[in-house]
């Protein structure tokens, strides 16, 4: 009975990944020493690529960046809980200790 079929299973399918590493430290320092070995030459498209580098990676390093981030948000979070504690705090005065202090002023 397998001999002979309607239908055709279908072949299972392959994926084939090759899986690439990426390491931006290491083609920096690749191409910092790249740019050293023509500084040399006195090639003005060299001088204006290191010098347009030198700009872009002056103040706006990854790390800094992100820890400025981290540090941001942790003071918003923290400012956010102290608001609530704040609010949380004023309702409990209004609803609880309010009524008792105008009751002990009547009467």
């Amino acid at each position: 009975m397998a001999l002979f079929s309607f239908f055709k299973a279908p072949k299972h399918q392959q994926f084939k990944y090759v899986p690439r590493y990426y390491d931006p430290q290491k083609e920096r320092i690749e191409e910092i020493i790249k740019n050293a070995k023509g500084e040399g030459s006195g090639d003005t498209e060299l001088i204006k690529s290191r010098i347009s580098r030198n700009f872009q990676n002056r103040g706006s390093s990854q790390s800094s960046q992100s820890y400025r981030s981290s540090i941001t948000k942790r003071s918003n979070i923290l400012l956010l809980v102290i608001l609530v504690a704040l609010f949380g705090l004023a309702y409990l005065l209004l609803t609880v200790y309010l009524p008792r202090f105008i009751q002990q002023i009547e009467g």
